[in-house]
């Protein structure tokens, strides 16, 4: 369904009684929802806001001024004022875009806001990505570069590359949602012996990909040969990848982080990768952009990747599309889809 058509679809859902505030920027607006315009041959009120150069105090104005019952958002909104939610009158807030806890207090949500995102919509592309740098770091990309430009002897070149295969390999995933899923899934036809660690998930969920279930993440690393990192950020997680862990890899293991640079001990990985101890691929850091003066960017043996795991060029409008759908799903009186619940967003970065 293109945006037009969609726009008609929200235009027949409309009361009278509802004010839906987009709170995007044009470039948001036109990555996500090109051609769409919000217009005014409705009952009911469809605005479009650019808040990202409001000051807090601005955002509180506006929202107080135009009393929103749905808003749909992206990066750029702020975080909703613990102050407003009283007299506010949202029911529904629609993230076009994945994580919501930069701009959603969890009470918001304890006391009934209902809260979508893309759900699962970009997990394939998550998953690709982690896949691509895993063969990359086995086949050895980085150094491909150096051996086209040199005289190439066969065996010279494959003794510097040492290049490896993924079929059969023990490989680990840190972190069980949707990316993980997606991810198993694609590994599977490399017939490798895949073993999970996510705290607290449910057995049913590794006997439904038939996966081993490790108990901690010592077990999860000790002699894996390809470790994928895919769990989110909180107050859990962060820092739970040590140099001790690290360094129970097998030799020469790969090591990949598609989730966050904060779960990991990223100068561990430095010094690991310079040692020859493990191949790493990132796509995800401590600090991003990374900076200039990164030791990352010189490391031999450490593949960077411009954190564009996440949605593809040709997803973005996909996740636009599934956000108006679900906005004009809730004027129908009807539950979106792709809720985050309190369970969700506690895990969540």
């Amino acid at each position: 369904m293109n945006t037009l058509e969609l726009s008609e679809t929200l235009r027949a859902a409309r009361s009278s009684n509802d004010h839906v505030v987009a709170v995007l920027t044009p470039y948001e607006r036109d990555l996500f929802l090109p051609g769409w315009r919000p217009d005014s041959g409705s009952s009911a009120r469809v605005s479009q806001v650019d808040v990202s150069r409001m000051s807090r105090e601005e955002w509180l104005d506006m929202l107080r001024e135009m009393q929103p019952t749905v808003l749909l958002t992206a990066w750029s909104c702020p975080t909703l004022p613990m102050e407003w939610w009283a007299e506010s009158s949202l029911r529904y807030l629609c993230s076009i875009t994945g994580s919501v806890k930069p701009r959603v207090p969890r009470i918001f949500i304890e006391q009934g806001l209902l809260v979508s995102n893309w759900g699962s919509l970009i997990s394939h592309t998550v998953a690709e990505h982690a896949l691509l740098l895993v063969l990359a770091a086995l086949r050895g990309i980085s150094g491909w570069p150096a051996m086209m430009r040199e005289p190439r002897d066969m065996l010279q070149m494959m003794q510097r590359l040492k290049t490896k295969r993924l079929r059969g390999a023990r490989v680990g995933v840190h972190g069980f949602g949707a990316v993980a899923r997606e991810l198993i899934l694609m590994l599977k036809p490399h017939h490798v012996e895949v073993s999970v660690y996510s705290e607290g998930v449910p057995q049913a969920h590794y006997d439904e990909y038939s996966v081993r279930r490790c108990d901690s993440l010592d077990d999860l690393f000790a002699g894996t040969e390809v470790l994928i990192e895919c769990e989110g950020l909180n107050d859990r997680t962060k820092g739970v990848v040590t140099r001790e862990l690290l360094s129970l890899l097998a030799d020469d293991a790969v090591f990949v982080n598609v989730g966050r640079g904060r779960v990991v001990d990223e100068n561990a990985l430095i010094d690991l990768a310079r040692e020859g101890r493990l191949r790493v691929a990132l796509d995800v850091y401590h600090r991003e952009p990374l900076p200039g003066d990164s030791p990352l960017l010189d490391t031999r043996g450490i593949l960077l990747s411009p954190h564009v795991a996440g949605p593809t060029s040709d997803t973005y409008p996909l996740c636009g599309w599934q956000a108006l759908e679900n906005v004009a799903r809730f004027l129908r009186g009807e539950t979106p889809a792709h809720l985050v619940t309190l369970e969700a967003y506690d895990r969540a970065t």
